[in-house]
């Protein structure tokens, strides 16, 4: 008799016993993770605390790197002191009206000002607002020096400088005074007590230092004393360093600063035209509106259209004289054209000469 096969049951226990069937495998569920708090604080900067900043990089290129400055330190120099300048004139611009800083006021939302959506003003408009709107008592000539170095800046931006070191310390120094005047006059006291303490704190520093560099322009204006002692007479203000010690003696090269370098090359009328417009805050156009004369004239000696007829010369000052920025010539006798073309004459009073031009002299005689 053959043994029967015992049925198999693949799918339970060998025993026959009922067992529990096994649970399906669950995919793991991620736990919801918590955001870690960051070990880097956010970036925040108040408008003013953002200006300080700024000034306080620019002591730190001009007074804390290599002596005396080297180019990188002074790039640097131009762009974080056009920024400090920027950020700190708006900032007490604001301080008036929100919209005021808006490029079109017109166009001004308190949303847009809030979320910083918007299109500024630039840094010479905010300077033109604050005098015109605010009506604080800014210094044309500081508005010159501003434009200047936002050129400068823009320069570097965009499409690169070349420029004197001297000029560029020289400069900065002007427009740092400038800058600490107005902290000090116009925008602590509009600020909270712990700002205003705070700014107050870090000027206390930033005056210091500001010594420092007038130290180092003064020092080479000292070294340059003997040699300027001897053009005394043909000496004025550099329009590119402001120091005095451009020479317009008719010299080859043209006017040149002793201070900066700053030469022009076979163009005395541009130098003539800079210093008139920079240094005596004059110009063709402004004079002739305000009934006055032109304060570039030619010169009668050498025809040049470079005569500045109230140059501030170093033995001169603080009395204005005629110098002709191209062939150095100072004039004693200067008088106008008795026929009324604006031309001038070298004439000492006492000379016995018709009070006219060649060309008035021809026009009005041409008929005898």
């Amino acid at each position: 008799m053959t043994d029967r096969a015992e049925p198999q049951h693949p799918d339970g226990p060998e025993d026959g016993t009922e067992q529990s069937p096994v649970p399906a495998t669950v995919p793991a569920q991620r736990a919801k993770r918590t955001k870690a708090p960051s070990s880097r604080p956010d970036v925040s900067y108040t408008p003013v605390s953002n200006g300080m900043d700024y000034l306080a990089s620019v002591f730190q290129h001009l007074t804390e790197g290599e002596t005396p400055p080297g180019a990188r330190d002074l790039k640097y120099t131009v762009l974080h002191l056009h920024a400090a300048t920027e950020v700190l004139l708006k900032d007490r611009l604001a301080r008036e009206h929100f919209s005021l800083v808006f490029a079109d006021p017109l166009q001004a939302t308190y949303d847009a000002w809030q979320k910083g959506d918007f299109k500024s003003c630039g840094t010479l408009d905010a300077f033109d607002r604050l005098v015109t709107i605010a009506s604080l008592p800014l210094e044309d000539t500081d508005r010159k020096r501003i434009k200047q170095l936002s050129d400068h800046r823009n320069a570097l931006q965009h499409y690169g400088l070349k420029h004197n070191a001297h000029a560029i310390e020289s400069r900065a120094a002007t427009v740092l005074d400038f800058l600490i005047t107005f902290i000090h006059r116009h925008l602590i006291p509009k600020l909270e007590p712990d700002e205003a303490r705070g700014v107050e704190q870090s000027m206390d520093s930033f005056r210091l230092k500001l010594k420092r560099v007038e130290r180092l322009v003064n020092k080479r204006m000292n070294d340059l004393g003997n040699e300027l002692a001897k053009v005394a007479d043909v000496t004025v203000k550099c329009p590119d360093c402001e120091q005095s010690a451009m020479v317009a003696d008719g010299r080859p090269d043209g006017p040149t600063c002793l201070f900066c370098h700053q030469v022009w090359p076979e163009d005395p009328e541009s130098a003539a035209a800079n210093y008139a417009w920079i240094i005596i805050g004059l110009d063709d156009v402004s004079a002739i509106q305000d009934g006055g004369a032109p304060p570039v004239v030619d010169c009668p000696h050498c025809g040049r259209y470079a005569l500045v007829t109230e140059a501030v010369t170093g033995s001169s000052q603080p009395a204005a004289t005629p110098l002709c920025f191209s062939c150095g010539t100072v004039f004693k006798n200067l008088i106008d054209c008795e026929a009324g073309c604006g031309t001038v004459l070298d004439i000492a009073p006492d000379d016995d000469l018709i009070r006219m031009c060649t060309n008035c002299i021809d026009n009005t005689f041409s008929g005898f």
